[in-house]
């Protein structure tokens, strides 16, 4: 065995690496023998939902947007609930992977970055977890807060015992109940685990290949609606590596972001609070200043004169826009502060409320209506200059 050879074994994640390949194979050749011989029936279907979103969200709206980015609070059952069913993805502790992904944020696109698109799809996919580079030494002087949290640290101590039990053993248990216990292992376990782990790594993969950067051009992130049909609505990636902290990465209202709507359904439920919002002036612009290179790329090596109507222009649109963010910024927050008032006028408040922020929308919508159209202008026809 040559040295080379030697040296790429003593790399190899073994534990980690034969559970990424047996889990689909073990699932691809048991499940054709099992659904050939019994075929599907409607309880290993309905534990199989069941255990995809217990275990998806967990990850999405548990280890990503509260651990990972504090960008909400919630009660201890439900805490609980995400370390339960987190280990049970099988995608280490909340310590390990908050502390991966804050360096990842940290070093995006960098060497520093665990799972880096630079390094090639593949790697920031799944190869990155098959060696034991960034894993030589555990490190969590990143993740301070979480290291001082109980539970989570209970968590880390039993992290395999956890993952065992929930993800394996309580399916197991389930299905002995309804009288096919290891349907619902294949099914609820198997099937579940390999459609769960490569849901969350097309988020270091394909969320940094396709789609658009609205947000922040300098980096690899990308907002796509189809990765966010793919992976719990963490396709918008561009949105959240610019606003980290923001509970949604769809921002908008109509985007594809069940994550979002269950953390929104939470607090609905009492269940959690402090929501954190990035104001729609801040996100407004983050777009315009995109926007605004996207203006200096097309009229780089045009004359003075043009590039000066250029930024006339854009500097009129431009006010237009930000005064009505900010006019919908100003709704926001005084619908926001009067949610949480009482008293005998609180009803007809919140119908003016609702009714000032519905007319702030629309204007803000049509001033975006606007702004997109003298862009398109800008962007696709030639560099007009103004008649003298």
């Amino acid at each position: 065995m040559t040295a080379t050879t030697a040296n790429l074994l003593r790399r190899i994640n073994w534990v980690t690496t034969l559970f990424l390949l047996l889990t689909p194979l073990v699932g691809l050749i048991w499940g054709a023998l099992h659904i050939y011989a019994m075929g599907v029936g409607p309880h290993e279907v309905a534990l199989f939902a069941f255990y995809v979103c217990a275990t998806g969200f967990s990850i999405t709206t548990g280890y990503h947007r509260l651990f990972a980015h504090g960008s909400y609070e919630c009660s201890r059952i439900v805490k609980i609930f995400y370390l339960l069913f987190g280990a049970a993805a099988f995608q280490h502790s909340v310590l390990s992977w908050c502390s991966d992904h804050r360096r990842h944020h940290k070093h995006l696109d960098d060497e520093g970055d665990p799972y880096s698109i630079t390094r090639g799809f593949f790697w920031a996919h799944i190869g990155w977890l098959l060696v034991t580079d960034h894993k030589r030494a555990e490190d969590f002087s990143n993740i301070p807060d979480l290291v001082a949290d109980p539970w989570i640290r209970w968590q880390h101590e039993y992290y395999m015992p956890i993952a065992v039990f929930m993800g394996f053993v309580v399916p197991f248990g389930l299905g002995w109940m309804v009288g096919h216990p290891w349907a619902v292992v294949l099914w609820a376990g198997v099937f579940r685990v390999v459609l769960v782990h490569h849901s969350t790594f097309l988020v270091n993969s394909l969320a940094h290949r396709i789609g658009r950067r609205p947000y922040l051009r300098a980096i690899s992130a990308r907002d796509s609606i189809v990765t966010a049909f793919l992976t719990f609505g963490e396709g918008y990636h561009n949105f959240h590596h610019r606003f980290a902290t923001d509970y949604r990465n769809g921002v908008s209202r109509i985007a594809w972001d069940p994550t979002k709507w269950l953390i929104r359904a939470l607090e609905m439920a009492g269940l959690a609070w402090d929501l954190r919002r990035v104001p729609t002036e801040s996100i407004i612009a983050a777009e315009l200043d995109c926007d605004s290179q996207r203006l200096v790329e097309r009229v780089r090596g045009t004359s003075e004169q043009a590039l000066t109507h250029l930024r006339e222009r854009f500097a009129e649109m431009s006010a237009s826009v930000q005064r009505a963010a900010a006019a919908l910024t100003v709704r926001e927050r005084e619908l926001a502060e009067a949610r949480k008032q009482w008293g005998r006028d609180r009803a007809d408040q919140m119908r003016r409320l609702r009714a000032e922020l519905r007319a702030a929308r629309l204007e803000m919508r049509a001033a975006r209506v606007r702004w997109e159209a003298v862009l398109r202008e800008l962007l696709d026809g030639p560099v007009a200059l103004p008649s003298r």
